[in-house]
């Protein structure tokens, strides 16, 4: 399966973050079998809301955690077998990254591997997503990035369970983000999607900040913002609140689960 990994709005626009607070790590996976782009892709492919059956988020969050194996497949949205995130920079060099990590036994959907709180639940959007909050006491300041992989559960000789990134199950395609031309005002209202910036030269970026960020190796990455000390620089402040919050509903089951928040709308950070 080709898949997008999909960055949380306060990961992509978030200019900075106050070293000692949570910030929110979260994500969602869709399936791009059959687009060429991330711009393919539609509100419907998240979102079954507005209909008669489903008038909003809430009744889509109800609906999936009630009966994922036959709700989920109506969008694009994607319950995994196993996704790792690992966050690298200063505190964190690639020879000892801090790892957050989730699985499933598709057998009986049980959660079987977690790293570090991640989790995957089910929002009051009615997205499926994977995230945690992720404590940034005692690090060093600079910028931090976040690399996700996909993969299968594997249980060995002793019934311990182990996660394997880089399955021929998933395959890790597009690194996408929600694209804005005002504060909640998408650039195609039809098509809120796009891929991160590879870098601060491309023209997408120098016209709308969308991140940088980009897929290297079977991984999708993202630079955050920068983590700077408590009380240091003016920041942009007064912007944004930090996305929505929430704490989802749900098991570890199918497309329900664990983590807590939500992370829906755009933020300009803290």
């Amino acid at each position: 399966m080709s898949c997008a990994v999909f960055f949380a709005d306060n990961m992509v626009y978030g200019p900075q973050w106050r070293i000692g607070n949570f910030v929110r790590i979260e994500a969602m996976v869709l399936n791009m079998d059959d687009y060429d782009s991330a711009k393919d892709l539609t509100v419907s492919d998240t979102d079954l809301y507005p209909s008669v059956e489903y008038p909003d988020g809430l009744s889509q969050q109800a609906a999936i955690n009630g009966d994922s194996e036959n709700v989920l497949p109506m969008t694009k949205m994607v319950s995994v077998e196993y996704i790792q995130m690992v966050i690298t920079g200063p505190s964190y060099p690639a020879s000892k990254p801090y790892i957050l990590e989730a699985g499933w036994n598709k057998a009986d959907l049980t959660k079987v591997v977690e790293t570090n709180g991640l989790g995957r639940e089910v929002n009051k959007a009615g997205h499926v997503i994977y995230g945690c909050l992720w404590d940034t006491t005692g690090l060093i300041e600079g910028t931090y990035t976040v690399t996700t992989k996909l993969g299968v559960v594997q249980q060995l000789a002793n019934d311990k369970w182990i996660g394997v990134p880089g399955s021929t199950v998933y395959s890790v395609d597009y690194a996408i983000c929600h694209l804005y031309i005002a504060e909640d005002v998408y650039v195609d209202l039809d098509h809120p999607y796009a891929d991160l910036a590879g870098d601060e030269d491309d023209i997408v970026y120098e016209t709308f900040k969308n991140g940088i960020g980009n897929v290297t190796d079977g991984a999708a990455w993202i630079e955050l913002g920068q983590l700077i000390p408590q009380g240091s620089g003016g920041g942009n402040g007064g912007n944004g609140n930090g996305g929505e919050g929430g704490n989802g509903n749900g098991g570890e089951n199918g497309g329900n689960g664990g983590g807590n928040g939500n992370g829906g709308r755009r933020s300009r950070g803290k």
